[in-house]
């Protein structure tokens, strides 16, 4: 018994559809599973006034500047350890083992 063959076409056109059915699912579950975005208050969203404060650009003019041999030079350093009060005791020798070759069974003919 001969099996006939579907037509390219169709077998496209099935494949087409089974991604549309997954596309459409994937996105309605991802619109009702996606969280809101924020909403941004009405105060940062305002434009920015271009113009600047004079007196706060006075008072910054006006400020105290350091020459850099005016600044004193800071030394972090690390605390210095401290030896401990009883000497420390030397490790007892442990005894070494010896590895030995093991005979190998030769292979009876």
């Amino acid at each position: 018994m001969k099996k006939t063959k579907l037509p390219s076409l169709i077998t496209i056109l099935i494949l087409t559809l089974i991604t549309g059915v997954l596309w459409v699912s994937l996105s309605t579950y991802r619109a009702f599973t996606a969280k809101p975005s924020e909403s941004v208050p009405e105060e940062i969203s305002n434009p920015i006034d271009p113009t600047l404060d004079q007196a706060t650009i006075k008072k910054i003019e006006s400020g105290i500047y350091f020459d850099s041999s005016q600044i004193p030079e800071n030394l972090v350093t690390a605390p210095i350890p401290t030896t401990p009060a009883q000497p420390a005791q030397s490790p007892l020798p442990t005894p070494t083992l010896e590895a030995t070759p093991t005979p190998v069974p030769s292979p009876t003919p």
